[in-house]
């Protein structure tokens, strides 16, 4: 194929979903966020969208927390089956957490995890022979062997996600499970996670094939803290109500995402430089040292930038841009990349938190970082006290600062398009034509570079 075969001939040519382009809409804003020549107060072009990606991205997420909000009645229910489980001697058992992210934030060596659910991944796959009667688990799984643990006695709650089909979305978006089977035919009851069966939270009309930027950590993770918090607070007191640690979890969670926001201006301006640099050549890595999950959330993922970790950094470092992503205020590997990254002439990015527990430290990533973003989620181990315990548990620093992650990826996207430099996104490969989206795209993708 010719390198000067373009996306809109990509589409038309029936590689992926055609539509004709809106018409382009000259706009000049007043202000300018940026001194550099190629800012926001130069000649771009809207292509016909409203609202900056950014707004959409945090639009869709309080979507995502306000629909988890009807869900809290259930998951009352479940969680005093839960803790009944555990009184009598039983395991409540976890495999709610596909996607990337997901499996390092509820993984149960997270800081703030109690381990009160159990994760049964296998090494390669997820088992479910370790499950007997009387025991309780929270899958996204949907096959023979959920089926089969259900059988004998396992009480099964599958957990709604995008990479898994089911009963609540078009028939043929999502490649079909074993047997075609579906949730009702495996579980006991259904949990909805409220992450969109398409994945992203972002609709740019210049990318009319998928939406972009992930949403999964959100609702799954949002929901296994929830259920955490929950858990832990009936299994400490006999007198505990139906519904309270999980409906405080959320409603902290909220209020920190809202709060992201105040991010917006300092947003744009960083999407702006990291444009200004990817068309002249530069690479765009992410790092997150203690949590990985931050990094995976960006990389190789469904609805996410082929961009991110791609390439070689030592081509052209003046112009390259790092995002590290923390949870804690001054992780000493995480502060010695962004300074030696900082001394290559890199653009670095800083998202984390202002101290630990009231306690703030010297040198902390979002100050040592050209620009840093708080992520409002200061606690050591978790935002929920529960009586008779020493720490506090389920922490809001993952979601929070994959929130702000995806918001600069989604308004990096959008001052990208409005330049004529459209970038290319992953299809996830659990949607159906996902992988051969990708084997067609990635060619003009590596000839590029974005």
């Amino acid at each position: 194929m010719s390198k000067e075969f373009n996306r809109r001939q990509l589409l038309t040519a029936g590689i992926g979903v055609g539509g004709a382009m809106v018409s382009a809409q000259t706009i000049y804003p007043k202000e300018s966020l940026a001194k550099d020549r190629d800012c926001l107060v130069e000649r771009q072009h809207s292509f016909g969208h409203g609202p900056l990606f950014m707004e959409e991205y945090h639009q869709g997420t309080m979507e995502i927390l306000g629909r988890l909000s009807g869900e809290l009645d259930q998951v009352g229910d479940l969680t005093s089956r839960a803790a009944r489980v555990i009184k009598n001697g039983g395991t409540v058992w976890t495999s709610m957490d596909d996607g990337h992210m997901p499996v390092a934030e509820q993984s149960q060596a997270r800081r703030g995890n109690p381990g009160i659910l159990k994760n049964h991944k296998g090494l390669d796959f997820k088992t479910f022979e370790n499950l007997k009667s009387g025991d309780m688990v929270f899958t996204n799984q949907c096959n023979r062997a959920v089926l089969r643990a259900r059988d004998r006695g396992v009480y099964v709650v599958a957990v709604t996600v995008n990479y898994i089909d089911n009963e609540f979305r078009p028939a043929g978006f999502t490649n079909p499970n074993e047997d075609n089977l579906m949730l009702k035919d495996v579980s006991n009851e259904v949990l909805h996670s409220h992450v969109p069966y398409y994945q992203g939270l972002v609709h740019a009309p210049q990318i009319p094939e998928m939406t972009l930027c992930p949403s999964t950590t959100t609702g799954s993770s949002t929901l296994h803290w929830m259920l955490t918090a929950e858990i832990a607070n009936k299994l400490s007191t006999a007198s505990s109500k139906k519904v309270d640690k999980s409906a405080e979890y959320l409603r902290i969670l909220t209020e920190r995402i809202e709060k992201t926001k105040e991010h917006w201006n300092s947003i744009r301006q960083v999407a702006v430089e990291m444009t200004r640099r990817i068309r002249q050549g530069g690479r765009w890595f992410v790092r997150s040292l203690e949590h990985p999950g931050f990094q995976s959330e960006l990389h190789g993922v469904a609805s996410g930038p082929s961009i991110v970790n791609w390439g070689n950094w030592e081509k052209s470092k003046m112009h390259n841009v790092m995002l590290i992503n923390a949870i804690s205020p001054g992780y000493p590997t995480e502060i010695k990349l962004a300074q030696e990254k900082q001394v290559e002439g890199a653009y670095v990015i800083g998202i984390g938190p202002d101290s630990l527990d009231g306690e703030s430290t010297h040198g902390r990533l979002i100050d040592v970082a050209d620009v840093g973003f708080n992520n409002f989620s200061s606690e050591l181990e978790g935002i929920i006290k529960i009586p008779g315990s020493p720490k506090q548990i389920c922490p809001t620093s993952g979601i929070v600062g994959n929130v702000i992650q995806q918001m600069i990826c989604a308004q990096w996207t959008d001052e990208m398009v409005r330049r004529g430099s459209v970038p290319y996104f992953w299809m996830g490969y659990f949607q159906a034509g996902g992988r051969p989206y990708y084997n067609a795209i990635n060619p003009f993708f590596e000839s590029r570079g974005f």
